[in-house]
């Protein structure tokens, strides 16, 4: 079978018009990339927002590793990088979760708005001053949501949030609200 020429020469002329394109946005300090987009919804490369979150035994430790039953204090700090305030609005009265995950799945053991009372449903808004950092706190007593059993020994991770737009769908989402999952181990 003979090859058509003019078709592997249209083949070139649309891959130099892509370099073209690209070349073009990238002087102009735009990316260029196809497909792709910036799924955070946060501001992308300059956030906003800094969000950790620390885990402490029932002494104030900051640790890694608690005994089965133990309680678990989440500390979830969230700061304004920026040197201007900033405001985060909610659709009602929630302003923060918290949710436990076993270690590399995405299947949520625990979620403290699971087991809290419904939120108001006026909205809401926290104002940061610049550089100003908030901070939220829950204990967790090592119960499953589902069944309010002592969940079993092994590996966990913890999020904290301040609640983004999408969270309640997809609360693994990566968000500049949202601590990245800190691991821990029940012994």
């Amino acid at each position: 079978m003979e090859r058509n020429p003019i078709h592997g020469w249209r083949r070139v002329a649309t891959l130099v018009g892509i370099f073209v394109i690209c070349a073009g946005t990238a002087s102009s300090n735009r990316s260029c990339s196809f497909g792709s987009s910036d799924d955070s919804g946060d501001g992308g490369d300059d956030p906003t927002f800094v969000t950790t979150l620390q885990l402490q035994d029932t002494e104030g430790n900051v640790t890694s590793s608690f005994q089965r039953g133990e309680l678990i204090q989440m500390i979830l700090t969230v700061r304004n990088r920026r040197d201007t305030p900033e405001t985060v609005e909610f659709t009602d009265s929630r302003q923060s979760d918290f949710l436990v995950v076993r270690e590399n799945s995405s299947g949520i053991v625990w979620q403290l708005s699971e087991e809290s009372a419904a939120p108001s449903p006026t909205p809401t808004t926290l104002e940061f001053a610049p550089g100003e950092s908030k901070t939220f706190t829950t204990t967790w007593n090592q119960t499953d949501s589902d069944s309010d059993d002592r969940v079993r020994v092994g590996n966990y991770e913890a999020r904290g949030v301040v609640v983004f737009d999408g969270f309640d769908n997809s609360p693994l989402r990566s968000s500049q609200l949202g601590s990245p999952l800190e691991r821990f181990t029940i012994n």
